[in-house]
């Protein structure tokens, strides 16, 4: 099914709040939405609660055959179904031997595949934040289109009508101006999510004194907001090609001393979804993500979006 927002489910209550997230950003794409169903197998023993029935057998079933997955199915369609008539949604099982986060990626990767894959992460409060387990953060670190996690709270604060419906909301994007060229599809889909949603977009980028400037700013007190001013002026250089691009999107932007991923979590409250990159290259263990990317996963606490870029 090309050009479609796939999401994952599991029976987990957060990943029908991924489904619900997903069939409004389907909505809004005017495209189909596909839930897929795939378990590991073996189950393991942390998932076993979200796919048993009253049976002990069920556990043990070969994925794909059980009743209980194709209620699973039938649930979640019928829950986008309701919410947005008139929206194509196809379910179906995913078989296959071996981690969950395997069948994802290779799905992600086939041709003419998802243009945007949305995944429940679990989250055990607002303090904590992204419980990630063995299949939401190896699909961030290496889907070859943008990934989309959402906690259970987080995504119901989307539950309302869309666009001109309801009030406008904001979206979180962090980039670093000195990776301008690089972060483009990051900041592509940062507009473009703007735009779709006629809200505004809070471009953060959190900077820290090289090194050097610590002894030259106890002689020049004045010189640390000479940097900040070069800063904010490269930042905004960077953002008003794109602004011109899109004259329809309000952008506010921020240049802040601070670590990046702590900024964006700090930032992170006011925003309907916080966006962030992830560079596609892999290193001899595999892909990863990036320090800023693993920050937010693990303490937003709006659904966070991850952009692959070069």
């Amino acid at each position: 099914m090309p050009g479609n927002v796939t999401v994952g489910l599991n029976g987990s209550p957060e990943s029908f709040a991924a489904v619900r997230w997903a069939a409004q950003e389907a909505v809004l794409r005017e495209v189909a939405l596909r839930v897929i169903h795939i378990q590991d197998w073996p189950v393991p023993p942390e998932h076993v609660e979200h796919v048993v029935s009253s049976s002990s057998t069920a556990a043990h079933a070969e994925p794909g055959r059980s009743p209980k997955y194709e209620d699973l199915l039938a649930r979640a369609a019928a829950e986008a179904e309701r919410a947005h008539p008139g929206l194509s949604v196809g379910a179906e099982n995913v078989t296959g031997v071996g981690p969950a986060s395997k069948a994802l990626l290779a799905e992600a990767e086939a041709p003419g595949g998802m243009d945007l894959m949305v995944l429940g992460s679990q989250g055990l409060n607002r303090f904590t934040g992204f419980v990630i387990g063995t299949t939401s953060l190896p699909v961030a670190a290496a889907s070859p289109c943008p990934v989309v996690l959402v906690r259970s709270g987080a995504a119901d604060r989307g539950e309302q009508p869309h666009r001109s419906e309801r009030p406008a909301g904001q979206l979180l994007l962090g980039i670093d101006p000195r990776e301008a060229e690089s972060e483009t599809p990051v900041m592509e889909f940062g507009f473009t999510e703007a735009a779709r949603r006629s809200c505004g977009l809070h471009i953060l980028h959190a900077w820290s004194f090289p090194p050097m400037y610590a002894y030259a700013q106890t002689a020049d007190p004045g010189l640390g907001n000479e940097l900040a001013g070069e800063i904010e002026t490269n930042l905004q250089r960077v953002v008003d090609p794109w602004k011109q691009r899109f004259p329809g999107v309000t952008v506010r932007t921020t240049a802040v001393a601070g670590a990046p991923g702590a900024e964006l979590v700090y930032a992170s409250p006011d925003a309907d979804l916080v966006i962030v990159g992830r560079r596609e290259r892999t290193r001899a263990a595999g892909p990863r993500l990036g320090h800023v990317a693993h920050a937010v996963i693990h303490h937003a606490t709006s659904p966070v979006a991850v952009v692959p870029h070069p």
